[in-house]
């Protein structure tokens, strides 16, 4: 497989582009990013692109994907309605807009999160925002996927850049044993590999359902 990763800077986008990089039957993985990651492979493209909403200028070097995994994502907090929604949807609508004209049986990737509303009519904004991205998402492609993923672990040694979510992550640690232990646990908890192994899975074998929440994530992982 070609994978393509955006947002690989980022907590979801290093698992998917760790675990790209591992897989055997991944033959090529390109990472558009606003400036060079401090990684190295054979494997590994570097495709450095500073404008999200037009992919044109890369298009030759999207051509023949079978996977992107989109990680890129902001937190709502402290940021105008038209910012978040600009980087929100915008910029995913205009992948998905360019990377249809290049492969329309590409699959399509996107992680939103846990409380997501795709009905978009909801009273909380971001849940709205992602939901009618979900929804462009899957519209646009027979292969596209939303991951809503719930409270997330960082592996590979990636941590957030989100201050809040790297305190969250420091606190829940030492109760991550026993959480695994119980039964509720896999509809609350995921990490970034499984993440990355959902999300590559999704391209070999496909799914039932186009929305997957955290149990349906860590299942589809083979976890």
């Amino acid at each position: 497989m070609k994978v393509i990763v955006i947002g690989g800077s980022g907590l979801i986008g290093d698992g998917f582009l760790q675990e790209s990089l591992l897989a055997a039957d991944v033959r090529e993985v390109i990472a558009v990013v606003r400036t060079q990651l401090d990684v190295a492979h054979p494997k590994l493209r570097q495709v450095v692109h500073r404008d999200f909403l037009d992919l044109t200028p890369i298009r030759a070097e999207l051509a023949g994907a079978d996977l992107c995994l989109w990680g890129l994502g902001v937190s709502s907090a402290g940021m105008s309605p038209a910012d978040y929604e600009r980087i929100t949807y915008g910029y995913t609508e205009a992948a998905v807009r360019s990377l249809r004209e290049i492969n329309p049986d590409l699959t399509f990737v996107y992680v939103s999160g846990g409380g997501t509303d795709s009905s978009e009519q909801g009273r909380i904004r971001w849940a709205r925002v992602k939901g009618r991205t979900e929804n462009m998402v899957i519209a646009a492609f027979p292969n596209g996927y939303a991951l809503r993923p719930g409270f997330v672990l960082p592996r590979h040694g990636v941590r957030s850049k989100t201050s809040a979510y790297r305190w969250a992550t420091v606190a829940a640690r030492p109760l991550v044993p026993v959480l695994r232990l119980l039964r509720v646990a896999p509809a609350l908890v995921t990490d970034t590999v499984r993440l990355g192994r959902a999300g590559l899975n999704l391209a070999r074998s496909g799914c039932a359902r186009s929305v997957l929440e955290n149990r349906d994530i860590n299942e589809t992982a083979g976890f």
